[in-house]
């Protein structure tokens, strides 16, 4: 059985209009000529594709069969065009990402650099928020890839991966702290809090640890974002929990010192990399998303 694109894409046609008319209007053909190649389409697959109705066709139930594989085959031949120009460096595009900010001082930046090396004409579109605002941003389909903490198991979305990373205590680097090799909540009970906004806590798992109705007695500032709290850490305005994961430059730079909390206290966080579910992504989202999953993976041992 020899098909020609031609009857299929008639048939495709013929079947969206509901009329063999407007599909051949569409296509700029004559009328005679989509139906001849629907007839002999017919004729080939030995089976009765469509219904003649008084004012239209309709496609029969082998008829819808053959429409899904007619459509799956013109997507896959546009990823096809699509992927191949792009390893031939000539396909623009824009990977859209939605990222917790503690992802973009230096995971991100990294991938980012990498992802540009193999596809020079591919940029990005970075969204940085809470929890809430970025997995939003995926629902609606406007990011391509998103990472982020402690997500519900809810979401309607592809995991890529998922690691997990043990909650801290941040600390300047001389604070009594940093003596301990693992902080208790006692141990911290003396010192001034900095805790995240309301906002970001509801979307967070420390709302385990910072219940509204049983906060600790000296909390000192509240910050809607996680720079803004490592900002008021590094002045030694109070302490926070935070995980590692975006805090290595500052630890690195001695602005900042890191100190695990004991088990049990709080589970670890949980960092996933999502995309969005049913879609095809193009080569260099493909990619892109590779990259990070081995950026994830390879993170230091006290971050995961």
């Amino acid at each position: 059985m020899a098909l020609t694109r031609t009857a299929l894409r008639y048939f495709d046609e013929a079947v969206r209009q509901g009329s063999i008319r407007k599909a051949a209007d569409h296509l700029h053909v004559a009328s005679s000529a989509v139906n001849r190649q629907l007839l002999q389409l017919e004729e080939e697959m030995d089976v009765k594709l469509f219904e003649r109705l008084p004012r239209g066709i309709r496609a029969t139930a082998a008829g819808e069969v053959v429409l899904n594989y007619v459509r799956r085959w013109n997507r896959d031949a546009i990823s096809l065009n699509r992927d191949l120009g792009a390893l031939r460096g000539g396909v623009r595009g824009t990977i859209r990402i939605a990222a917790s900010e503690s992802f973009t001082d230096e995971l991100l930046p990294r991938a980012m650099h990498e992802l540009q090396a193999q596809f020079p004409q591919v940029d990005f579109s970075l969204i940085s928020g809470d929890n809430h605002r970025i997995t939003s941003q995926l629902f609606a389909r406007d990011a391509d890839v998103v990472l982020a903490y402690d997500v519900s198991d809810s979401l309607r979305v592809q995991v890529a991966t998922a690691i997990t990373s043990p909650l801290g205590v941040i600390t300047t680097p001389d604070h009594p702290l940093t003596r301990l090799r693992q902080v208790t909540l006692d141990d911290t009970a003396p010192y001034p809090l900095i805790i995240p906004g309301t906002e970001w806590l509801q979307h967070s798992g420390l709302n385990v640890l910072l219940q509204e109705d049983n906060l600790p007695p000296r909390v000192v500032a509240r910050a809607e974002r996680p720079g803004m709290l490592k900002a008021l850490v590094r002045e030694g305005l109070g302490i926070a929990f935070l995980t590692a994961l975006g805090v290595e430059r500052d630890i690195e730079q001695r602005k900042l010192a890191w100190t695990r909390l004991a088990p049990g206290i709080i589970k670890p966080a949980v960092i996933s990399l999502m995309v969005p579910r049913g879609r095809t992504p193009p080569i260099y989202a493909a990619t892109f998303v590779d990259i990070l999953k081995r950026e994830l993976e390879a993170l230091p041992r006290i971050m995961i």
